[in-house]
């Protein structure tokens, strides 16, 4: 059990080629592995927590509210997305090789009725209409055309004045009537910001932006428990994105699942504050157990 552990975690958690990983159990434990062994052992790792798995990702169907977004990765030369779907418990990785709309429908379900918060990318819209955009994509972008064109800097500063203006708002803890006040009356501002008439084609591609997610920028300010912006989800792939760094392209399926699987755990205990040495061990641990358990018993025979 500690040779899979072990490995699972030099893997994911310090990031070693299997190559190496193998070299460490020599140097340490005096245990002669071939990298090809290691990497067997990461993925007796993830098949023994694949039902743990499920398990989150059955919890994240449930939530009230999840942060998605996601990244490019390859699988086997070809493009790929490594997806992240995160609450504030659990963390769902899931590697495909779409970036549309079925993958939030397969991950998370037709039926799913909570809020996703999100960037601006078009799966989102295209599978739920319960969204929260990104203040934070949306600052950043603002201040960037701003910088570059004069006709930007009076939608940047009206969309800051915005965002900090209610930040300090809701501090005050207003009622749902409020919310719902201020909910019409920002909305109606950013309808009047976006009518404004430019003449850069940036800015104009800015303010069509803001209007395209015309019904999502101000979700946060009727429901307290939503963020106006997506760094949960973001944070979430920034290990992930280190890793694709140094591990480069996954090579099939089976490192597909290895991959989506081992993360999600490492990710999901470390928000859970558990250690994931002894997670691993326990799920890994289990599985052996479970195995012996449903084992085919010998057949005694005479002769």
């Amino acid at each position: 059990m500690n040779v899979v552990s072990q490995a699972a975690l030099s893997r994911y958690d310090h990031r070693l080629p299997y190559r190496k990983i193998a070299d460490r159990f020599e140097q340490l434990h005096g245990l002669e592995l071939s990298g090809a062994s290691a990497w067997h052992a990461t993925e007796r790792a993830a098949r023994a927590g694949r039902c743990e798995y499920e398990q989150i990702r059955r919890q994240i169907q449930q939530a009230a509210i999840v942060h998605v977004d996601e990244t490019g990765i390859k699988r086997n030369g070809e493009q790929a997305w490594l997806w992240t779907f995160r609450t504030s418990e659990h963390t769902l990785y899931a590697v495909r090789e779409s970036r549309g709309s079925a993958v939030p429908a397969e991950v998370l379900g037709e039926d799913f009725a909570g809020t996703i918060i999100c960037d601006g990318w078009t799966a989102y819209p295209a599978f739920s209409s319960n969204l929260q955009r990104c203040w934070a994509h949306l600052l950043r972008e603002a201040e960037d055309v701003a910088s570059d064109y004069g006709e930007a800097e009076p939608v940047y500063r009206y969309l800051k004045q915005m965002f900090v203006g209610l930040q300090s708002w809701l501090e005050t803890d207003p009622s749902t009537r409020q919310r719902a006040q201020m909910h019409r009356s920002c909305q109606n501002g950013l309808r009047s910001l976006v009518e404004r008439s430019v003449t850069d084609e940036a800015v104009a591609t800015l303010l069509g932006k803001i209007e395209g997610g015309i019904d999502h920028w101000l979700t946060f300010v009727g429901e307290p428990a939503v963020s106006p912006t997506n760094n949960a989800a973001e944070n979430a792939l920034r290990e992930p994105v280190v890793l694709r760094k140094i591990i480069g392209t996954l090579r099939n399926d089976r490192g597909m699942f290895v991959h989506e699987t081992i993360l999600s755990l490492l990710a999901t205990w470390r928000q859970q504050g558990r250690n994931p040495y002894e997670e691993l061990r326990r799920v890994v641990n289990n599985n052996e157990m479970l195995s012996r358990d449903h084992a085919v018993p010998a057949v005694e025979t005479s002769g």
